[in-house]
């Protein structure tokens, strides 16, 4: 079976650990946001099934970067896919930059010619508009222009936070796409229907209302089976939540978040790119955990 391969690296209390959690485990961004995690030790790794191969996400602990940038664990970098460095809003330029071009020395080192590099400016909440977009742009010029393999080099702006989350979780879908390159277009007409009204149901409820599933039947035009199908898949994403043996379900916070932003994404992007948005959203809907 094909294996693929994420590394979330960065320095210490960035959010990495957060970001796996909430994007691969399905945790509430709002318990995370309001009990944030004790620092990572070590190597945090799970294993996923997904498209006929396995993926495994690799959660690098900040504080033993010292560790993995030696000779003696920098292998836990090989045969990675991409390379994900997380950087909170509040570092620094010059420990960013610095973080980055050790990435790059040890992608030659390791010869990982295929691996793409990517960065996260995380927390961006934090900070101004203006100031976020001026410190993304000095970095990526710098990469870009000054090292030699830094033509591809993307960075991008994330946030666990209710305007920023359905963004965050856009951005993950997209490098997930670019991992396997598969053509979008192979979802077919029936998944991408079973697709839309899942989306209809998250867009037609409201948060923390606990709901009967019989009662629903008729407002959304589902059979009684169809209808308990498509919580089951909403539930895999972690944006319902079931009770009493699928007879009643709510929201959760995290499908609150992701219907803020997809709401105010359906108002700017034409339906062209919006259907591309809601196949992105079925990549998730094909992982399946394997333990490690």
């Amino acid at each position: 079976m094909i294996k693929k391969k994420i590394v979330f690296t960065g320095p210490p209390d960035v959010g990495k650990t957060t970001i796996k959690k909430v994007f691969f485990d399905h945790t509430s961004p709002v318990s995370l946001l309001k009990s944030p995690l004790q620092p990572s030790r070590g190597i945090n790794s799970r294993v996923y099934s997904t498209f006929n191969s396995h993926l495994g996400i690799f959660d690098l602990a900040g504080q033993e970067n010292k560790n993995w940038f030696s000779n003696k664990s920098k292998d836990v970098f090989t045969e990675s896919n991409i390379i994900i460095c997380v950087f909170d809003i509040r570092n620094t330029l010059e420990s960013i930059i610095q973080f980055l071009m050790g990435v790059y020395k040890l992608k030659k080192e390791l010869h990982l010619h295929s691996c793409e590099i990517v960065a996260f400016l995380h927390k961006i909440d934090l900070r101004s508009n203006p100031y976020v977009n001026q410190k993304l742009k000095i970095i990526q010029d710098f990469i870009t222009i000054q090292h030699p393999h830094g033509k591809n080099f993307k960075i991008y702006k994330t946030s666990l936070t209710i305007n920023y989350f359905y963004n965050t979780y856009y951005i993950i879908s997209e490098i997930l796409d670019l991992i396997y390159q598969r053509n979008l277009s192979s979802v077919d007409d029936q998944e991408f229907q079973k697709l839309k009204k899942e989306l209809s149901i998250i867009f037609n409820l409201k948060i923390n209302l606990r709901y009967n599933i019989t009662d629903l039947v008729h407002k959304f035009n589902f059979n009684s089976e169809d209808l308990k199908n498509h919580i089951k898949r909403l539930e895999k994403l972690g944006f319902i939540k079931i009770f009493d043996k699928y007879q009643f379900f709510k929201l959760t916070d995290s499908a609150n978040y992701f219907k803020v932003g997809l709401e105010k994404e359906f108002t700017i992007i034409d339906e062209t790119h919006f259907n591309k948005r809601i196949e992105l959203f079925h990549i998730f809907l094909c992982f399946k955990e394997k333990e490690v």
